[in-house]
C-alpha cells in the first residue's frame, strides 16, 4: 500500500514538473497549437485536482480513522466544496448577469439577456439537482449505497420496522449483506461515485474556461499556466475529494471489496473526470453563452445536491451535528483563503 502511495506522489510530482519544464520551451510553442495547450491545461488541472481521491482511498485503507475524525474530514470536504460552487462557479456568473442588467446604455436586449441568462442558470440548476437525485436513488436500488456509510444508513432506516438507534454492528451487517444480495454492486458502486464526479469535472472545466476568457479578454496577453488556475475551485474540490474517497472507501472495504479494486475504481475516476474537464473546455468554448451558463448550473446543481444529500449527511451521521458545523466553516473559509493566489 505504501508503495503505491510514493507511486501515486512520484506521478504527480514528475507530471507537473515535466511540463511546467515544457511549457515555455521552442519545442512546446513550435508543435501545440494554443488551442491544444489550453485543453491540455484542462486535462491537467482535471488530473491534479482529482489525485486526490487515491490518495484519500489509500489514507482511509491504510490509517482506518475513526468515526469522528471521518466525519471532520468530511464535513470539511463539504464546505470546501461549497466555497469553490459559490466563489468561483455561481458567483462569477451571477455577477456577470447583474452586469448586462444594469448596462450604462439602458438597451432592452441587455435586461432580455440578463433574464435569459438568469433563467438558463436557475433551470440548470434544478434540472441538475433532480438528475442528480434520480440516478443516486437508481444506483442506490442496485446496491450502490454501499458506497458510503451515511447511505447505508439511510437504507437501514428505511427497511427498519422499529425505532431503535443503529449502531456500527447493524451498519456492517447491512454492508455485507448487501454485497451478498446484489451480485453487480461493485458496478453499481462505481456507477455512484462516477455521477459524484462528473458534475465536478464539467464545473472545472467551466471554471478554467472563464478565467482563461478573461485574461486573454486583455489585448497582447499570453498567460501562463500558473495565471489561469482557479485556485479556490481547485481547492475545494481537491479537499472535498479526499475525505469523500477516504469515507468510502472504507465502506467499499467492510463491503468485502479488494483494496486492489477499490484503487482501479478511484484511478479511473482520476482518468475520467480530468478528460471531462477536457470536454467541458472544448464545449464551453464552442457553445452559445447562454447554453454554456445552463450546463455550469447543470453541474452546480448536481454538485449541491450531493453535498447536501450525500456529504453533509455522511458526516453527520459519524459524527454528530456538532462536530459537522464547524469542521464545514473551517472548510468554506480554508477554499476561501485560496483566492489570494489568483
Amino acid at each position: 500500500m505504501k508503495k503505491v502511495f510514493l507511486a501515486l506522489l512520484f506521478a504527480t510530482a514528475s507530471i507537473i514538473l515535466a511540463y511546467f519544464s515544457l511549457q515555455d520551451t521552442d519545442i512546446t510553442k513550435e508543435f501545440l497549437h494554443p488551442t491544444a495547450k489550453y485543453a491540455l491545461w484542462a486535462f491537467l488541472i482535471g488530473a491534479l485536482v482529482t489525485i486526490s481521491l487515491p490518495l484519500g482511498a489509500i489514507a482511509g485503507l491504510v490509517f482506518k480513522p475513526n468515526a469522528k475524525i471521518t466525519a471532520i474530514f468530511t464535513a470539511f470536504g463539504a464546505g470546501a466544496l461549497l466555497a469553490a460552487l459559490s466563489v468561483e462557479l455561481i458567483a462569477p456568473t451571477v455577477e456577470e448577469i447583474i452586469g448586462h442588467s444594469n448596462s450604462p446604455t439602458g438597451m432592452a436586449h441587455d435586461h432580455m439577456h440578463a433574464i435569459t441568462t438568469m433563467g438558463a442558470l436557475i433551470i440548470g440548476c434544478i434540472a441538475g439537482g433532480f438528475l442528480f437525485y434520480t440516478l443516486d436513488e437508481l444506483i442506490n436500488s442496485r446496491g450502490g449505497f454501499l458506497r458510503k456509510v451515511g447511505s447505508t444508513i439511510s437504507h437501514i432506516i428505511i427497511n427498519k420496522k422499529d425505532s431503535s438507534v443503529i449502531d456500527e454492528k447493524q451498519i456492517d451487517l447491512a454492508q455485507k449483506k448487501g454485497a451478498e444480495t446484489h451480485g453487480g454492486a461493485p458496478m453499481a458502486i462505481w456507477l455512484g461515485l462516477l455521477i459524484d464526479g462528473i458534475p465536478e469535472s464539467f464545473v472545472i472545466g467551466a471554471g478554467f474556461l472563464a478565467l482563461l476568457a478573461a485574461k486573454l479578454a486583455i489585448p497582447g496577453t499570453d498567460p501562463s499556466f500558473t495565471e489561469v488556475l482557479p485556485y479556490t475551485l481547485i481547492a475545494g474540490l481537491f479537499l472535498s475529494n479526499f475525505p469523500e474517497a477516504l469515507s468510502a472507501s472504507m465502506g467499499m472495504k467492510k463491503s468485502g471489496m479488494s483494496t486492489t479494486k477499490i484503487l482501479l475504481m478511484w484511478m479511473s475516476l482520476v482518468l475520467i473526470i480530468a478528460i471531462g474537464a477536457l470536454i467541458g473546455y472544448y464545449i464551453g468554448s464552442s457553445i452559445p453563452h447562454v447554453i454554456e451558463i445552463g450546463i455550469e448550473g447543470l453541474a452546480a446543481g448536481a454538485m449541491l445536491t450531493m453535498i447536501a444529500q450525500t456529504m453533509i449527511p455522511e458526516a453527520v451521521h459519524l459524527g454528530g451535528a456538532r462536530v459537522v458545523g464547524l469542521s464545514t466553516l473551517i472548510g468554506y473559509l480554508s477554499a476561501v483563503a485560496f483566492k489570494l493566489l489568483e
